[in-house]
């Protein structure tokens, strides 16, 4: 091959790769202005997983998932909107799941946290140590986070900050120093005692929560909280099974 062709030929192929559509992002920001950002590919295995938990929840016959709408949940006062809040055992086989009534295309977030604390309560030791629960429901919120992401790029939902907190958490590596902080009831005092063998997490958490999400109010416990009643004639919610992601601009 001719000398001179070999430069030209390397200029077309950066034309050619820069003229190629590029994978289709979705992105969080935070209010410190901080991104989280997900090609369309990681969010398809999301949505994969949350239809799979799903059609668990609908066909476990040991399980009784009782859904339904609370009222509307402000950023200012949050308690009713975190998971361990909204997801209500009452025994190992039944369980009430509350979804704010403005944060309904989340539902999928609390449809994933509850399956899979249904898991947790049916198949393990409550006697286990506190550090093996902490981890265990670091793994079941972390199923709600991806619910959440996919409800805030995919499903048009609005944004709100104290849940949008948990993903920009987990990615920082916070999420059980954050579980931990916000009293999760779903571990009991076992919250209370891992924060207290683990002062350096919650201080390094709490930093960061202060920069990245300067407009949150100040953590606390949800001690005393009591969760609303569901909506009794509110609109089942649609199961997602039929439901498709957006396609890329120019994808096929």
């Amino acid at each position: 091959m001719p000398s001179w062709r070999r430069p030209l030929i390397a200029a077309l192929g950066l034309l050619l790769a820069a003229a190629a559509p590029a994978a289709a992002q979705h992105a969080l920001v935070s209010p410190s202005g901080d991104s989280l950002v997900f090609e369309l590919s990681e969010l398809r295995t999301m949505l994969d997983t949350a239809r799979a938990l799903y059609t668990d929840l609908q066909e476990d016959p040991r399980v009784l998932y009782s859904l339904g709408f609370g009222p509307r949940v402000e950023p200012s006062a949050p308690r009713p909107a975190y998971p361990w809040n909204a997801v209500l055992p009452q025994s190992d086989s039944v369980v009430n799941v509350i979804t704010p009534g403005n944060l309904r295309e989340a539902d999928r977030a609390y449809h994933n946290y509850a399956v899979m604390q249904m898991r947790v309560i049916r198949g393990t030791d409550p006697d286990d140590p506190c550090d093996a629960l902490v981890q265990r429901e670091e793994t079941v919120l972390s199923s709600f986070v991806d619910g959440w992401i996919l409800a805030r790029t995919l499903f048009g939902g609005p944004a709100f900050a104290p849940l949008d907190e948990l993903a920009f958490a987990r990615d920082a590596g916070h999420l059980r120093a954050l579980l931990a902080a916000y009293r999760d009831a779903s571990v009991g005092a076992c919250a209370a005692t891992w924060a207290e063998a683990n002062p350096g997490a919650i201080d390094a958490y709490e930093a960061w929560r202060a920069e990245a999400f300067p407009g949150l109010g100040p953590v606390a416990s949800d001690t005393g909280f009591v969760a609303p009643e569901a909506e009794p004639d509110g609109p089942p919610m649609a199961p997602p099974a039929g439901e498709s992601p957006p396609r890329p601009p120019g994808g096929s």
